[in-house]
């Protein structure tokens, strides 16, 4: 498990992007995080793992079964060694599975909100509920899928990393929150409702 500590002399929150967490996604995430290790960082402490496991059997983040395994254990660990206010999660999909992953009816399928597909596939939400338990209401949790067929592609490289941006580059909640509601208006109020519909505003999204 490959990981990158990026610093600046600006005290600021502690943010921390993992990608590749089960099967063979780290092989989608692990180019797009390498790149964001080359940006600077403007306040506060930025963790990047690219790749949480090399290739391991697929368990669902939304299974306890997931937590208890080595992967699950050791992104447990990494979220209480950092702490971190900030919490940027990347995944990796089959085409095939687009349509399951924002079916307006996931919720009562499957217990989670759907997905919001931000353009050309790269979707977002939060993250599992399990995990979200271990932050605080005030903590920042966002979960990025990319797709598998396309996302070797600069343009799509690129459009995930600019959402990535946002997360590394404000330093407020609240601050990056306006800048996802200016340049994504449409995908993040559908996010902002689904979320608050979920956690019954128990939360602030995401």
């Amino acid at each position: 498990m490959r990981r990158y500590r990026l610093t600046s002399s600006e005290k600021g929150p502690v943010k921390l992007f993992v990608g590749g967490l089960h099967g063979d996604e780290g092989l989608y995430t692990a180019p797009i995080l390498e790149r964001l290790t080359q940006e600077g960082v403007s306040a506060g402490e930025v963790i990047i793992v690219p790749s949480l496991v090399k290739n391991s059997k697929y368990i669902g983040v939304l299974t306890e079964e997931y937590y208890r395994s080595e992967a699950g254990m050791h992104l447990l660990q990494l979220i209480q060694e950092y702490k971190p206010s900030f919490y940027f999660e990347l995944h990796a999909y089959e085409k095939q599975s687009h349509a399951r992953l924002t079916d307006p009816e996931r919720v009562n399928k499957i217990g989670v909100p759907p997905f919001v597909d931000f353009g050309d596939g790269i979707l977002i939400g939060s993250i599992a509920p399990i995990l979200r338990s271990k932050f605080t209401e005030h903590d920042f949790c966002m979960t990025i899928e990319v797709p598998k067929w396309s996302c070797k592609r600069e343009a799509i490289k690129e459009q995930v990393l600019a959402i990535l941006r946002i997360g590394l580059t404000n330093s407020q909640r609240e601050e990056m929150m306006r800048e996802f509601r200016t340049r994504y208006p449409s995908q993040i109020k559908k996010a902002e409702k689904l979320f608050y519909q979920y956690y019954r505003h128990r939360l602030k999204p995401f």
